[in-house]
């Protein structure tokens, strides 16, 4: 093992400790690594602060400004008191907020979806006083694990890249439009009940409105004057649009929310000077941080070393579902500690070349790490959705790991019970 690969383990212990600390935001946790890496010579100046021209890191900031113009309409407490009843039991409320969450993850990915979510959740938490933090992770997992369930938002348009890898890595790309909704449909439902049915009951319970002052700062309510608020719908509801028209076509998916964001000031439903204060930056600072991980192991040549670990663990094993469980549960396990899109770029070539050189069906392969890797729920580390969740409800280490665990096993079990038979890997 080189230094390098010793120094970037160094740097996620340190960042590792102060997460479980509680005494430093994620933001500044994440921070920290980026600064740690440079500093080590691991990472370039333009590798390490490259994410603050990511294009994901955009469109969240401006759907965090997006979703702050809505909020200041009545069109959420309308919404909340038509889904979800005063008086509605904690199950109740977590069905209906299923429910929302899942026609979002429809249209956009879950960062976007938890942010919509997000300020419902308050809504109805302040009107039946309820602890928002029984919702709010248990919101954030259903964001995670149904973003990309229907070809529709996340999905759109994927499998043709998906294919495009298989091919290029001397396999045959067998996905279609509808392969990775078959393959997370049973997946999707074990999770669905297990949040409803079993997961609130055992979250911490505490109010989390303080959230509104460290993450997006909501503006302070002030009546919008119907015109103004028939806008603010609008052109919330022409972003969701843009993003589902940008998702199936291939366009730029950052154009939508940013328009959508500057139409919010030019209209008048925010003010210039309460954009910055709007924007997600403990969230976005978090996205920024964690990315240069994925460069740190690649130019220390961890990413081949993780490969030959697993290919010298297959030669012990010629059982499919041995195969397809190390790589949902490595991609599962990995994605806790790094971001689920590192996990995801760097295994998924892994499997296509371990698929194409065993003779095996680079689908199911494929399929274990998209899934493994989307099982982003036990740590703030592991997706722009949990660190969002994460920082909205306060949560500290321990309670995000056991809020997400019992969901983690019951998504495990069932990817074992269905994407062997549906996906056989020979």
């Amino acid at each position: 093992m080189n230094f390098g690969i010793m120094y970037v383990l160094f740097v996620y212990l340190v960042v590792i400790v102060l997460m479980c600390s509680n005494k430093f935001s994620i933001a500044t946790c994440a921070v920290t690594c980026a600064v740690l890496l440079q500093l080590g010579g691991i990472t370039t100046f333009n590798e390490t602060w490259a994410g603050l021209l990511n294009s994901s890191v955009v469109m969240m900031a401006s759907m965090f400004v997006v979703a702050a113009g809505l909020s200041r309409t009545s069109l959420l407490k309308k919404l909340s008191n038509n889904i979800i009843k005063p008086g509605a039991s904690d199950t109740k409320i977590m069905m209906g907020l299923a429910f929302i969450i899942f026609m979002l993850t429809s249209f956009t990915n879950g960062t976007n979806s938890l942010n919509i979510v997000l300020p419902i959740i308050y809504t109805i938490c302040k009107a039946q006083d309820r602890p928002s933090s029984k919702f709010i992770q248990n919101s954030a997992i259903l964001c995670q694990v149904w973003a990309g369930l229907l070809p529709l938002g996340g999905n759109a348009g994927g499998y043709n890249m998906i294919n495009q890898i298989i091919t290029q890595l001397g396999g045959v790309g067998e996905f279609t439009y509808f392969t990775q909704m078959i393959a997370k449909l049973p997946l999707g439902i074990a999770v669905m009940a297990a949040v409803i049915f079993v997961n609130h009951r055992f979250a911490p319970s505490f109010k989390a409105e303080e959230y509104q002052v460290d993450l997006s700062r909501t503006v302070k309510d002030s009546a919008l004057s119907p015109a103004k608020e028939k806008m603010a719908v609008i052109i919330f509801v022409g972003t969701i649009v843009g993003l589902v028209v940008m998702s199936l076509t291939g366009g730029d998916s950052t154009i939508p929310p940013l328009i959508g964001a500057l139409l919010m000031v030019f209209c008048g439903i925010l003010k210039p000077r309460e954009v910055p204060n709007n924007m997600g930056m403990s969230v976005i600072l978090c996205s920024v941080g964690m990315l240069p991980i994925a460069t740190a192991l690649v130019n220390t040549g961890a990413d081949v070393l993780i490969a030959n670990a697993i290919d010298k663990i297959l030669t012990y094993t010629n059982s499919s579902f041995a195969v397809l469980f190390l790589f949902y549960f490595v991609s599962a396990g990995l994605t806790q500690i790094m971001y689920n899109a590192t996990v995801l770029n760097i295994f998924r070539p892994l499997a296509v070349i371990t698929a194409v050189s065993h003779g095996w069906n680079p689908t199911a392969l494929v399929l274990a790490v998209t899934i493994g890797s989307g099982a982003a729920m036990l740590t703030p580390m592991a997706s722009n959705v949990t660190a969002l969740g994460y920082n909205a409800g306060k949560y500290n280490m321990k309670q995000y790991f056991k809020g997400g665990l019992f969901v983690f096993v019951v998504e495990m079990v069932a990817f074992m019970a269905t994407v062997p038979f549906l996906f056989p890997l020979y």
